[in-house]
C-alpha cells in the first residue's frame, strides 16, 4: 500500500508527464537555441575557409602573372640576349629582387644552358622537359606542372618563355619559382591560431603537398581518402569529411590556376562548435536540476494533499467492488477530494441499507419464480390434456349437432342448435389458435425443410377457401408472377396455416367485391428466392393509428370486430411469429373504407434438385429379424403395424396395455418394443417408466413411443420416461422401418427391405401396390383392398355430413392406407383435406371433391379386386 503511488498506472506518473510536457517547450527552445547557435558557427567557419581558398587561389594568379611579366621584361633585354658572363650577371642581380624566384635560366634551342644566376652550378639539359619543348614551339608562356621538393618540402614550378629575333626562336627563358601556397604567402601565415588541414592532389588522387607534412604519403596516391574524393568530385565546392588523418573537418576545395591540382583547405570541426556544445550541456543540466526539483516539491504536495487521500478512496471503492461497505476513507486532503470521501461514505451506508432491502425482495422474487415455473408447468400438462380432453367431447357436440340438423325439428329448436353449432366450432378454433400460440412462445415450433410444390400449395389454399367466399358473391383470383419456381424447400403446412389464416380474413371482413391473391417473384438472395405472397381485399379497411394491434394476441381492432365478426384475434398473432421464424416480413396496408393488402415475404431455395434426387432409388437399411413387442389396444392398428413388421421379417408379439407390455418383456426377451401411449389401464409412459426401474436385463430394451402426440412438450415428455424415440402415427412403412434400423442390428443388404424408389404423382401407383402385395400377400391385400371400399363408402360416398374435426380424424385414416395400396393422389388430397377442416375454413367445395374423387378411387379399387380374382382363378386352372 506505501508503494502504491508508484504503480505505473496511479496519478503520481500521470502527474509527472504532465509537468515534464509543461517544462517540454523550453527544453525544445533551448536545445533549438544551442542548434541555432552551432549552425551560425558552422557557417561563420564555412565562409573563414572559403576566405582563405579565395587568398590562396588569388595568391596564385599574382604569382603566376608576376612571373609572365618578369619573362616579358627579360626576353626583351639586350643584356640576356648577349649571353655570357653578362647575361649570367644580370640574371643574377634581377633574381634577387624577387624573393618568389629561385632561379633563372636562358637555354639555347637543343635544351643546353647558355647562361643562369649561378654560373658556377652545372645544369641539367631541358630539350626533353614538357614546358621546353611547348616554349619551343612559340607558345609565349608556359607553366610546368607543380612539383615538391622531397628535401625541403617546398612547392615549386617553372615558367617558361621563347626568346624570338627576326621571327626565329633563339633561346627559351626559363624561371623557377615558389608558388608559395605552404609558404609566408599561405593562409597559414594570414591566422597562424587556425587548427588548418592543406593539401593539393592532382586529377589522379597523388598528394602533391600537405601540411601539417606527411612525407611518406607525398607522390602517393590517396584517391580512397574522403576528403580527396569530395575534392576530386567538387573541385570549386564545400563539405564535411574526414581528413587524411581521420579527423572531421569543414572542407573548401579549389581549383589552383595554372595548374590541374585541387587545393582543399580544411577547419576542425569540433574546435569551432565545442564550445557550443559545452554551453548547452551546461544549460541542460541546470534545467534538468531546475525541473528536477520543482516536480519533486509539486509531487510532494500532491503526495500529501491529493495522491494519500485518493489512494484511501481507490481503496474503499475496491472494498466496495467486492461487497465490503464497511471501510471508510479519510476525511482529509484538498477540498474535492474530501468532499468526495464524505460523499462516498454516505453512499456506503445509503448502500448497506439497500442491501438489505434487496436481499428481502430477492427471497420473495425467488419464491415467486418458484410459482412461476409452477404454473408454467401446470399450463403445459393443462395445454397437452385440453388437446385430447377438450378437443374430443368438442368433436361430439359439433358433429352430433349436425346429426340434429339433419332431423326433423321446429324453428325453435333448429335455431338452438345452429347456436350450439356456431359456438362449439368457435371454441374448436380457440382451442386450436391457444395451443399453437403457447407451442410458438415456448419456442417448441420446428418448421419442416421438405420440397414441395408452391403453385399446387396456392392453389389448393385458395381452393378451400373459394367455395364459402362464392357463397358470399366474393370471388378469389389468383395472380401469380411465371417466374415463381415451382419446387421449393420449405414447412408447407406452416405456409398453408398462414395463408388459410389472411384468406379467411379476407373472406370474413370483405362484404361486397373481390379478393385477390398475387403472388410475386421479388428476385433472388443468398437465402434464396424472394416470394411475396399479397391477400388483397375490398373490406371494411383498417385506419392507420389502429393497425399496430393487429399482430398483437389476444388483440382486434376494437370491440365492434369482435361483436361483429367473432375472432379470438390470435390468428395474426400466430401468422406473424411463424413467418418470423421463417426469416420471412408480414405487413399490411389499408385504408378504412378502400380494402386491405395483407402481405408476406419469404425467401424459399429452389428445390428441383430434390425432387429429382428422390426419384433416385433409395433403400431402408436392412436389419436383421429381431424379436418385437407391439403394445397397442386398437385391433386396427395392431394389424397394420404386425403385418408391416412380418413382411420385414420381424417376429412380433401383441399386448393391448402397459400392464401386459411390463410383464412380456420380464416373460420373454425382446430386442425392441413398440408402445403406444395412449392405452386403458397402464398408459405407455407410465409403462415405460416401469420397465426402467426394472432390476432386470429387460429395463435397457430399447422402447419406441408409436403415437399421435407429436407436439415437442409431449415428445420431450417421452424421452423423460426412457423412451428412445418415437414414430408418429398414422405408421407408414418407411418410416417404421427407417426408425427400427436405427435401434436393430444390421441386415443382409441383398435381403432388404423393398425398393422405395420415388414416382411421379399418379392417380395409382401400380409399383407401390405390387410392392405391398409383395409384402402381405395377395389375400391379405384383398382384405385391406375391400376393407379401404368400405371405410370410403361411409366417409365419402355417403350422405352423410360430418363435423370438420371428425372429417379430419377419418382423412387422416385414410392417408397412410390409400399410400400403401398405391392410390398416391387419394392419398396427397386426404393430407390437403385434413388440413382444410383443422384450419377452420369453407370446406363444401372440397367435400364436392371428395366425393368425385372417391368415386374415381372406388372404382379403381372395384377394378383391382376383379384382376386380382381372375389371377386367383388362373393360377388354379
Amino acid at each position: 500500500m506505501a508503494l502504491g503511488w508508484l504503480h505505473h498506472r496511479s496519478l503520481f506518473w500521470r502527474f509527472l508527464l504532465i509537468g515534464i510536457a509543461a517544462l517540454a517547450p523550453l527544453v525544445v527552445a533551448l536545445v533549438q537555441f544551442a542548434g541555432d547557435e552551432r549552425d551560425m558557427a558552422l557557417k561563420v567557419t564555412r565562409e573563414r575557409a572559403e576566405l582563405l581558398a579565395a587568398y590562396t587561389v588569388e595568391r596564385q594568379r599574382e604569382v603566376i602573372e608576376e612571373a609572365r611579366g618578369v619573362l616579358r621584361f627579360l626576353t626583351e633585354m639586350p643584356e640576356v640576349g648577349a649571353g655570357g658572363p653578362v647575361c649570367d650577371a644580370f640574371l643574377a642581380n634581377h633574381m634577387a629582387l624577387h624573393r618568389w624566384i629561385h632561379s633563372l635560366r636562358l637555354s639555347s634551342p637543343d635544351g643546353s644552358a647558355v647562361c643562369a644566376d649561378r654560373a658556377d652550378t652545372k645544369l641539367p639539359d631541358l630539350h626533353d622537359r614538357e614546358y621546353f619543348k611547348k616554349a619551343l614551339s612559340g607558345a609565349d608562356f608556359v607553366l610546368s606542372e607543380l612539383t615538391t621538393d622531397r628535401r625541403t618540402g617546398a612547392l615549386a614550378m617553372v615558367a617558361a618563355a621563347p626568346i624570338v629575333r627576326s621571327g626565329e626562336v633563339v633561346g627559351v627563358l626559363s624561371l623557377g619559382m615558389f608558388p608559395g601556397v605552404f609558404q609566408e604567402r599561405s593562409p597559414l601565415q594570414v591566422d597562424p591560431t587556425l587548427d588548418v588541414s592543406m593539401f593539393l592532389v592532382d586529377q589522379k588522387g597523388t598528394l602533391i603537398a600537405h601540411h601539417p607534412q606527411i612525407r611518406e604519403l607525398v607522390g602517393a596516391s590517396v584517391r580512397d581518402r574522403p576528403a580527396v574524393q569530395k575534392a576530386l568530385d567538387s573541385l570549386e565546392g564545400s563539405s564535411e569529411a574526414l581528413d587524411l588523418f581521420g579527423v572531421q573537418r569543414l572542407f573548401v576545395f579549389r581549383t589552383l590556376p595554372g595548374t590541374d591540382a585541387v587545393l582543399a583547405i580544411g577547419l576542425d570541426r569540433a574546435a569551432v562548435i565545442g564550445a557550443i556544445d559545452g554551453v548547452l550541456r551546461y544549460r541542460l543540466s541546470l534545467i534538468t536540476i531546475i525541473i528536477g526539483g520543482s516536480v519533486m516539491l509539486g509531487l510532494l504536495g500532491a503526495e500529501i494533499l491529493i495522491f494519500r487521500p485518493l489512494r484511501d478512496l481507490s481503496f474503499m471503492a475496491k472494498a466496495f467492488e467486492s461487497g465490503d461497505f464497511s471501510i471508510r476513507a479519510s476525511t482529509t486532503g484538498a477540498g474535492e477530494v474530501r468532499l468526495l470521501a464524505r460523499i462516498l461514505g454516505r453512499m456506503a451506508e445509503a448502500i448497506t441499507d439497500r442491501e438489505g432491502e434487496l436481499k428481502a425482495a430477492k427471497d420473495v422474487a425467488e419464491s415467486a419464480l418458484a410459482e412461476a415455473r409452477l404454473a408454467n408447468n401446470a399450463k403445459t400438462d393443462f395445454l397437452a390434456t385440453m388437446s385430447h380432453e377438450i378437443r374430443t367431447p368438442l368433436n361430439g357436440i359439433i358433429g352430433y349437432t349436425e346429426r340434429l340438423l339433419d332431423e326433423e325439428l321446429s324453428r325453435e329448436q333448429r335455431r338452438y342448435a345452429e347456436l350450439i353449432q356456431v359456438a362449439g366450432s368457435a371454441l374448436l378454433t380457440i382451442a386450436n389458435d391457444v395451443l399453437d400460440l403457447s407451442s410458438i412462445e415456448a419456442n417448441q415450433i420446428q418448421l419442416r425443410q421438405e420440397p414441395f410444390s408452391f403453385l399446387s400449395l396456392i392453389d389448393d389454399t385458395v381452393s378451400i377457401v373459394s367455395s364459402g367466399a362464392g357463397r358470399k358473391g366474393v370471388p378469389i383470383r389468383t395472380e401469380c408472377d411465371p417466374d415463381i419456381p415451382d419446387v421449393v424447400l420449405g414447412d408447407e403446412a406452416r405456409l398453408r396455416q398462414i395463408l388459410l389464416n389472411l384468406l379467411n380474413n379476407a373472406v370474413k371482413f370483405t362484404r361486397v367485391g373481390h379478393i385477390t391473391a398475387h403472388v410475386q417473384h421479388k428476385g433472388r438472395s443468398e437465402r434464396g428466392e424472394l416470394i411475396r405472397i399479397s391477400i388483397i381485399d375490398t373490406g371494411i379497411g383498417i385506419a392507420p393509428e389502429k393497425r399496430d394491434r393487429l399482430f398483437k394476441r389476444f388483440s382486434q381492432v376494437d370491440r365492434s370486430i369482435r361483436r361483429e365478426f367473432g375472432g379470438t384475434g390470435l390468428g395474426l398473432a400466430i401468422s406473424k411469429r411463424l413467418i418470423e421464424l421463417m426469416g420471412g416480413e408480414i405487413g399490411v396496408e389499408s385504408e378504412e373504407g378502400k380494402g386491405s393488402t395483407f402481405w408476406i415475404e419469404v425467401a424459399l431455395q429452389r428445390a428441383e434438385h430434390l425432387v429429382q434426387q428422390q426419384r433416385q432409388a433409395k433403400k431402408i437399411p436392412a436389419t436383421a429379424p429381431a424379436r418385437i413387442l407391439l403394445a397397442e389396444d386398437i385391433e386396427v392398428n395392431q394389424e397394420l403395424a404386425k403385418g408391416l413388421l412380418v413382411a420385414a421379417g420381424h417376429e412380433v408379439d401383441t399386448v393391448t396395455n402397459g400392464y401386459e407390455a411390463v410383464a412380456a418383456v420380464q416373460i420373454k426377451p425382446y430386442d425392441l418394443v413398440l408402445m403406444d401411449v395412449q392405452m386403458p389401464g397402464m398408459d405407455g409412459i407410465t409403462a415405460t417408466r416401469k420397465i426402467r426401474a426394472l432390476d432386470h436385463p429387460a429395463g435397457r430394451i430399447p422402447i419406441l413411443a408409436m403415437t399421435a402426440n407429436v407436439l415437442p412438450p409431449q415428445i420431450q415428455q417421452f424421452k423423460e420416461a426412457g423412451m428412445n424415440g418415437h414414430v408418429g402415427k398414422p405408421v407408414r412403412r418407411d418410416d417404421l422401418l427407417r426408425k427400427l434400423a436405427e435401434w436393430l442390428p444390421a441386415g443382409d443388404e441383398t435381403a432388404g427391405s423393398p425398393d422405395t424408389t420415388a414416382q411421379e404423382p399418379e392417380s395409382f401407383n401400380e409399383k407401390d401396390f405390387r410392392d405391398f402385395v409383395d409384402m402381405m400377400g395377395a389375400d391379405r391385400v384383398n382384405q385391406w383392398l375391400a376393407r379401404f371400399d368400405e371405410q370410403l363408402e361411409t366417409t365419402f360416398a355417403s350422405a352423410h355430413q360430418y363435423e370438420p374435426h371428425e372429417l379430419a380424424q377419418r382423412a387422416h385414416a385414410l392417408v397412410s392406407q390409400a399410400a400403401l395400396l398405391g392410390f398416391s393422389e387419394f392419398s396427397k388430397f386426404c393430407s390437403s383435406l385434413e388440413q382444410a377442416c383443422l384450419s377452420g375454413g369453407d370446406i363444401s367445395a372440397s367435400l364436392l371433391t371428395a366425393r368425385r374423387v372417391t368415386q374415381e378411387t372406388r372404382s379403381a379399387i372395384a377394378g383391382l379386386l376383379r384382376d386380382r380374382q381372375c389371377e386367383h382363378v388362373a393360377s388354379k386352372a
